[in-house]
C-alpha cells in the first residue's frame, strides 16, 4: 500500500475527488485535494526533459496505484518540462511542472480549463511555471500594457494510456466488493476525466461505498460530489445521499417535488432528514421555489437555516428580503451596445465588445467578436490590432466561419 502522501486543500475547485493525497489513510479535510506543495521556481528540484510518450497498461488495481505513486513522485520531487522556446501550444504530464518564457509580455491568466480542475500558475523573471493534476487543455491568456495579446493551449497528458471505460469498470468492480482499492481509482478517475462522462455515477459509488464503511470523513468528501445533481439520482439513491446528510449533520437542497414521492425508502429517508416532517407546507414550498434561483453558495447557507428552523419546531424563516429578492433589470449588453456601434463608431464598439469577452456568457459568439473586434481596428488603420485579433480567432477557432470571412480583412492590412 502506499505511504501517506502530502495534502493541501485547494477550497472550491473540484468536489467529491477521493483523496490524491492519503491513499490509505484519510484525514478529515473536506472534499477538495490535491497532492503535493507548492509550486518551486527555480531552485534544486530534478530536471526532465519530458517527451509526452504515453504508456500502453492494463486498467487494474494495481497499474492505478503505480501511476498514482507516479504523480506523487512528479510533485515530492518538482519534477519540471523545460521547453525555452516561445509558442503557442505546449505539452506536459500529469503533475509535472512546465516552464516556458513569454515573448515580452508582462501578465498571464488563465481563461479556459476543463471543469472541475485547478492549476497552479507563476510568473517570474519573464517565465512561466504551470501546473496541474488534472488532464485536459488549458488556456492561458498573455497581456502587454494591460491588452490580451495572445493565447497559449497547454495539454495536461496522463502517461498510463488508460480509458474512461476501464476505469469506470475498476471502480464498479471495486464498489461491489467494497474493496478498499476504490477509493484509488475514484482518484486517478478524477485525475485523468475531471470532466467525465461517468463522473455522476462515480461519485455516487464514491459515496455508497464511504456509507457502507460508515467513514465519516469519507462521507463529508463524497456527499460534496454529489449534492448539486440530487435531482438527476434514483429515488433510491437519493434515499442513501440523505442518510449521508443525516449522518454528516450536512444541509442539501431538496426540490419540493421530492416530498411527493410513493418510494417508501426515499420518504423514509425523507423524514429522517428533517425531523419526522412527512411532508412540505406552504411555507416550506415557497421556500424552496424561491432558493432555487439563487447562488448555490447562497442556496445552501439559506437552506441550512430553514432546515435547522424545521428540525428544532420553531417558526419558519422568510427567505428572500427586498434586498435580496429583486432581479435587477441590466438593459442592453456589453455585446448589444457593440453591434449597435459596429458600423457608426468603432471605437464604442471595440470597447463594449471588449468587455462583452470579459462579463458575458457569449462563447458561441466569441469567434464574430474577434472578428468584428478586428473589423473595427481595421477601420481605424491599426494594423497591428488587426493582426493579434484575428491569430486570436484563428488560434481558437480554426474551423469556424469567420475565419474564411476573416481573409478580406487580412488582405487589407498586407
Amino acid at each position: 500500500m502506499l505511504k501517506k502522501l502530502s495534502i493541501m486543500i485547494v477550497a472550491g475547485i473540484l468536489v467529491g475527488c477521493s483523496g490524491l493525497n492519503n491513499l490509505d489513510e484519510r484525514k478529515d479535510s473536506g472534499p477538495i485535494r490535491e497532492i503535493g506543495g507548492e509550486l518551486q521556481i527555480p531552485g534544486e528540484a530534478k530536471i526532465e526533459d519530458s517527451d509526452g510518450e504515453v504508456v500502453s497498461k492494463e486498467a487494474n488495481n494495481e497499474n492505478i496505484k503505480e501511476y498514482l505513486s507516479i504523480v506523487k513522485g512528479n510533485l515530492k520531487g518538482s519534477i519540471k518540462k523545460v521547453d525555452d522556446n516561445v509558442k503557442n501550444d505546449y505539452t506536459v504530464g500529469l503533475g509535472e511542472t512546465l516552464i516556458f518564457p513569454l515573448d515580452n509580455e508582462k501578465a498571464i491568466k488563465l481563461t479556459a480549463s476543463p471543469k472541475n480542475t485547478n492549476t497552479k500558475i507563476n510568473l517570474s523573471n519573464g517565465k512561466v511555471s504551470f501546473r496541474s493534476v488534472y488532464q485536459g487543455q488549458y488556456i492561458l491568456s498573455t497581456y502587454v500594457d494591460n491588452s490580451l495579446n495572445r493565447k497559449i493551449n497547454v495539454a495536461v497528458i496522463a502517461k498510463y494510456n488508460f480509458s474512461e471505460k476501464e476505469v469506470y469498470d475498476i471502480i464498479v468492480q471495486n464498489s461491489e466488493n467494497r474493496s478498499k482499492d476504490l477509493e484509488n481509482a475514484v482518484t486517478l478517475y478524477k485525475m485523468m476525466f475531471p470532466a467525465g462522462r461517468y463522473s455522476k455515477e462515480v461519485n455516487y459509488l464514491f459515496l455508497k461505498y464511504a456509507y457502507d464503511i460508515r467513514s465519516n470523513s469519507l462521507m463529508n468528501e463524497a456527499l460534496a460530489g454529489v449534492k448539486n445533481e440530487f435531482s438527476s439520482y434514483s429515488d433510491s439513491e437519493k434515499a442513501t445521499i440523505l442518510r449521508v446528510a443525516k449522518l454528516t449533520n450536512k444541509n442539501i437542497f431538496v426540490p419540493s417535488e421530492t416530498y411527493n414521492t410513493n418510494n417508501s425508502e426515499l420518504k423514509s429517508a425523507l423524514q429522517e432528514y428533517v425531523g419526522n416532517k412527512e411532508s412540505l407546507d406552504r411555507n416550506d414550498k415557497v421556500f424552496i421555489e424561491k432558493t432555487k434561483g439563487e447562488s448555490s453558495e447562497i442556496a445552501n447557507e439559506v437552506v441550512r437555516e430553514k432546515l435547522k428552523a424545521v428540525i428544532d419546531g420553531s417558526t419558519p424563516i422568510k427567505v428572500g428580503g427586498s434586498s435580496g429578492s429583486k432581479v435587477e433589470n441590466k438593459g442592453e449588453s456589453y455585446y448589444e451596445k457593440a453591434m449597435k456601434n459596429l458600423n457608426s463608431n468603432p471605437r464604442v464598439a471595440i470597447e463594449n465588445f471588449k468587455k462583452s469577452l470579459s462579463t458575458e456568457k457569449i462563447q458561441d459568439k466569441k469567434p464574430e467578436i474577434y472578428y468584428n473586434i478586428a473589423s473595427s481596428y481595421a477601420k481605424l488603420g491599426n494594423k497591428v490590432e488587426v493582426t493579434k485579433y484575428l491569430r486570436l480567432l484563428k488560434q481558437e477557432f480554426p474551423n469556424s466561419e469567420w475565419v474564411k470571412k476573416s481573409e478580406a480583412l487580412t488582405k487589407l492590412i498586407k
